[in-house]
């Protein structure tokens, strides 16, 4: 693939410059976020409009934490430890975001791989880089049917209820009062909005998300707790409904859940405009709930047009998606679903076919972890800030 930071404006040739210099440094990045963003200097009552001109300006940010701090969101990437030894991958993601979803190593099959056994090593180790690098962590995921353990499978009844409590609070447990978000249930309802037959936890009756929400919440009162889901971004989409539904009994009838994570895996055959996707998360959001963008990736391969053209249109939707975001109070963050396109899940022959054909391509950065045109777009419109209120 050909370096896309030609793409780069010259406002942003610094993001490039600090990139490639931590991919070239054995040793962890200065880290932005650690200073603040300056504030424009406050004038005195009698400065004239020459002295008010001459006045330093703010630095622009070179980086999307450091961008997106005064809007009062997080800016997520999710990583995975076995890729933890390849150059630049630990560095840019110290570097560039303050929030940390592990891709896998929270999920049931790495964390209780036997009834009772549990493995916390993988998450523990991505606990420690957030906390050593001041990111906010997020869980995923509690009560999900895919990559389960086998033996979770075969489990019927009072057996799988007992089972679920039990992994959801001893999982919480663990990393009580260092991971501020829970994924508590992931993708409980289908195409039709109702629960997936696909789900081992379907046959609990829908009683199992409420017992999912309070165990965690038992287990772990401060931490925030969410349900997530994919699909769900256009108001005529019946499964947005059946996600509406689902989170709006939740709140009727007391459970705790604090927020509504949206996945946003971008699919270009099907995808809606920035002002439905606005309008349905306003409509979560008006049910108290905050909004999370859980999963965000843009794939180009099914985008009509040339090299460029795709690119293009991959920052102009990962620009639409911020957007939004800013633009309702109650969304609190947006996440990557990885670091680089070298990373993504649809670059795996597992996946890839999820979306059409490849390549996809699908993230802020291209296999040499070089900034793409879609971080600029990124990058620019968190510098553009807010037009609400804070979260």
């Amino acid at each position: 693939m050909s370096r896309l930071s030609t793409y780069a404006s010259v406002g942003t040739l610094g993001a490039s410059l600090l990139l490639a210099s931590c991919v070239k440094q054995s040793s962890p990045c200065s880290e932005p976020a650690a200073t603040p963003v300056p504030a424009p200097p406050v004038a005195a009552a009698t400065a004239t409009p020459s002295a008010l001109a001459a006045a330093p300006q703010p630095a622009a940010s070179t980086t999307l934490r450091a961008a997106a701090a005064p809007t009062g969101r997080k800016v997520g990437v999710a990583l995975a430890t076995w890729f933890f030894e390849t150059p630049g991958y630990q560095e840019i993601a110290a570097a560039q975001f303050d929030s940390l979803t592990p891709e896998n190593e929270m999920k049931w099959y790495e964390v209780e791989p036997q009834p009772g056994v549990f493995n916390f090593k993988g998450g523990d180790k991505l606990v420690a880089f957030a906390e050593q690098h001041g990111m906010r962590m997020r869980g995923h995921t509690l009560v999900w049917h895919n990559q389960l353990a086998p033996w979770v499978k075969t489990l019927k009844g009072d057996a799988l209820r007992k089972a679920m409590l039990n992994h959801a609070t001893k999982t919480v447990e663990h990393w009580k009062g260092r991971i501020q978000h829970w994924d508590v249930v992931n993708e409980a309802v289908d195409e039709n909005g109702k629960l997936r037959a696909n789900s081992p936890f379907t046959q609990l009756g829908p009683s199992y998300i409420d017992e999912a929400f309070r165990a965690a919440h038992a287990a772990d009162p401060n931490a925030l707790l969410f349900y997530n889901d994919y699909d769900i971004e256009d108001p005529d989409w019946p499964k947005t409904e059946g996600a509406y539904q689902l989170v709006k009994g939740l709140k009727e009838r007391g459970v705790p859940i604090h927020g509504m994570g949206f996945q946003m895996h971008v699919d270009p055959r099907k995808w809606p405009s920035p002002e439905k996707m606005k309008k349905v998360l306003e409509r979560f959001a008006a049910l108290d709930l905050l909004i999370e963008l859980t999963e965000i990736d843009v794939p180009v391969g099914e985008i009509p047009g040339d090299d460029k053209q795709k690119l293009e249109k991959q920052a102009e939707w990962m620009r639409g998606i911020t957007r939004i975001c800013l633009e309702v109070p109650k969304c609190s963050g947006l996440t990557l679903w990885g670091l680089s396109d070298k990373q993504s899940w649809l670059s795996t022959k597992e996946w890839e076919h999820h979306r059409g054909k490849g390549p996809h391509r699908a993230l802020p950065f291209d296999e040499n972890h070089q900034p793409k045109p879609m971080f600029h777009a990124f990058l620019e419109a968190l510098s553009q800030g807010a037009p609400g209120a804070k979260p």
